[in-house]
């Protein structure tokens, strides 16, 4: 499905690999300007400008560690219009919770919430301005049903489906729509960390689709929603999973 995103301008938050590279990439495709965020890792930076040469002209790459709030700030210095935020940016840190580092505890929910909310609160003014605001922000199928070693990850995603929902009853008199996409375990680096590849063998196995997600699979996803045709869905929570939740 193709879209029309002519003179929109999007912001994705980790938008130089996984989910938010692709999603960046097909906003770009159907005609969006994209700000792609990205936290330190300019070598991911470095090859996504060279997979993004031909948009150029519509892409802007801006550096800032989204659960820094004056990084954010800054980052939004930098911003004069948007239609549209994207909070994808997230970590993972795993342990068994009598053994977890309260510090990387603290970590992981600094980047996949309280960054989110960071991002959401400075966005809000410019996306005022817009004629068609809306906000996806991507959880996880863990922020619904939680896990062993990963309390951590499990919290923040099911914080930040809440908090959309919250932001919803917040944001509609505005005309800004906010709604969560919770994907399942997603063929990216991060997603795929430490699983051999029996596990990741059985993963596919387990699901009633047999296979995994892909990017382009999230990032069809958000552009529907970003969309004039989803106008009348919001506060809600999309699980991406190929049925893996009904198992």
């Amino acid at each position: 499905m193709n879209y029309n995103f002519e003179n929109k301008v999007a912001l994705v938050t980790g938008g130089t690999s996984g989910i938010g590279k692709e999603i960046a990439k097909q906003l770009l495709a159907n005609g969006a300007k994209v700000i792609i965020n990205y936290a330190h890792n300019e070598e991911n930076c470095k090859q996504t400008k060279k997979d993004f040469t031909e948009y150029k002209d519509k892409v802007l790459f801006i550096k800032a560690d989204v659960s820094n709030e004056e990084e954010v700030i800054k980052m939004f210095e930098q911003i004069d219009k948007l239609d549209y935020l994207i909070n994808n940016a997230g970590i993972s840190i795993d342990g068994y919770i009598e053994k977890f580092n309260i510090e990387d505890f603290r970590k992981v929910l600094d980047v996949n919430l309280v960054g989110k909310v960071i991002c959401t609160k400075y966005a809000i003014p410019l996306l005022k301005n817009s004629k068609t605001p809306s906000i996806v922000n991507i959880a996880s199928r863990l922020g619904t049903r939680p896990c062993i070693e990963a309390s951590a990850y499990c919290s923040a995603e099911a914080g930040i489906i809440n908090f959309s929902q919250a932001s919803t009853l917040e944001f509609s008199k505005y005309g800004i729509r906010v709604n969560t996409i919770s994907p399942g375990l997603t063929l990216t680096p991060l997603a795929l960390q430490g699983w051999t590849d029996q596990e990741i063998t059985e993963q596919k196995e387990s699901n009633p689709m047999k296979r995994l997600g892909e990017t382009i699979d999230i990032a069809n996803a958000v552009l529907f929603l970003l969309s004039e045709k989803a106008s009348y869905i919001n506060g809600e929570n999309l699980n991406v999973n190929g049925g893996s939740l009904l198992k």
